[in-house]
């Protein structure tokens, strides 16, 4: 795909027992505490401070404009009495995914029938009761749902004033990752359990990686953040998703040790690696060159370099940004940003533990030498 000079985001102006909290047909889990919102920082030039598509209380409008951004679905207005908080919508479309700040402003339901795509709801505040085939669950600060294609998806009861992160992942993008990390294509579609706890575990770590997709998002107009590094972000999500929730390739994509990938097949990767240490790799991409699933991988990694595939990348960029540092030219965010590195307190922790030295230092030092 070609780009043009506009912002890589594009908002539109207009087997197991399932746990307590999830069971199918029923509903029991329980609002706490808003974890999620706590734990995620959304951009508020995107969702919350720009342009709200459906600013004024019509129910027609938000109905259209939902559809417009994800999937055609029925909507219903269950009661005429409008919500505290007004309706709102606010989306970003990325490469690989659409991610929409979406509140009713009146208590609805929404039938969009067999998706797609995948699809995960995080919810910011009050409740969305969700259902995906024969599963139940309430969407809460604590409880994310993650949805899966052909099977019968509906929000039956969304409170009014009950903000959620929907996001849409692309149904083909999702297999291929999985089908990378378990070195053989997948055939069907995989079958997530729908309710996803994110104030703890898994479910938390997965928010991480979520908020810095979100910081990516926040910062592109600023400071122009290449689509690369934001494609990158978008994969991690993805990635993280298959291996932080349960799914019906969960077993396999987690079975215990496997017979590990051959060292040439090692040299492979880490010549990529270092003859292209920009390119946004994700594990399953790693693996595809070494010619093994992604878990074979990483057990070879360790047993011969006793670090990660992505370890390796990470610390191979940063070499590669002490090198550019030390020519003396350009800024500690841009050499940072062009390497991928997208949070700046961690970039520089991560650069001191490597070179013993903060990274304005060893560009000070760089600056110095050119001097006449």
């Amino acid at each position: 795909m070609t780009w043009d000079t506009r912002p890589w985001w594009r908002p539109v102006p207009r087997g197991d027992r399932a746990p307590d909290h999830e069971r199918s047909g029923d509903v029991t889990n329980e609002a706490g505490p808003e974890q999620s919102g706590a734990l995620l920082t959304l951009p508020r030039n995107v969702f919350l401070d720009g342009p709200n598509e459906v600013a004024r209380p019509d129910f027609d409008l938000f109905r259209d404009t939902l559809n417009g951004h994800f999937y055609p679905a029925t909507i219903t207005a269950l009661e005429a009495r409008p919500g505290t908080k007004g309706p709102r919508i606010a989306a970003a479309h990325l490469p690989l995914t659409t991610i929409g700040y979406v509140r009713p402003g009146t208590r609805a339901s929404v039938d969009p029938g067999d998706l797609a795509a995948y699809h995960v709801n995080v919810a910011l505040d009050g409740r969305v009761v969700s259902r995906c085939g024969d599963q139940t669950a309430v969407a809460s600060p604590r409880v994310a749902t993650v949805f899966s294609p052909d099977r019968h998806t509906s929000l039956p009861d969304w409170e009014a004033d009950a903000a959620q992160l929907s996001i849409k992942l692309a149904r083909t993008r999702v297999e291929e990752e999985l089908g990378a990390m378990l070195g053989r294509p997948v055939v069907t579609p995989i079958s997530f359990r729908l309710a996803m706890p994110v104030d703890s575990g898994a479910g938390a770590r997965w928010l991480s990686l979520l908020n810095a997709l979100l910081a990516a998002i926040g910062g592109s107009a600023a400071e122009g953040p290449e689509r690369r590094h934001v494609e990158l972000l978008e994969r991690a999500l993805i990635s993280g998703l298959l291996l932080s929730q349960a799914h019906s390739y969960a077993d396999e994509l987690h079975a215990g040790r496997t017979q590990p990938a051959p060292h040439r097949a090692l040299d492979r990767v880490v010549e990529q690696i270092e003859h292209e240490p920009d390119r946004p790799y994700t594990v399953a991409d790693l693996a595809a060159i070494a010619g093994t699933s992604a878990r074979s991988l990483q057990y070879a990694f360790q047993e011969r370099f006793g670090l990660s595939p992505m370890q390796l990348v990470r610390q191979v960029r940063l070499d590669r940004v002490h090198d550019d540092l030390a020519e003396g030219t350009g800024t500690v965010s841009e050499i940072a940003a062009y390497w991928g590195f997208s949070n700046p307190s961690r970039f520089a922790q991560a650069y001191r533990e490597r070179f013993k030295e903060y990274p304005a230092a060893t560009l000070e030092s760089g600056r110095r030498s050119r001097r006449p």
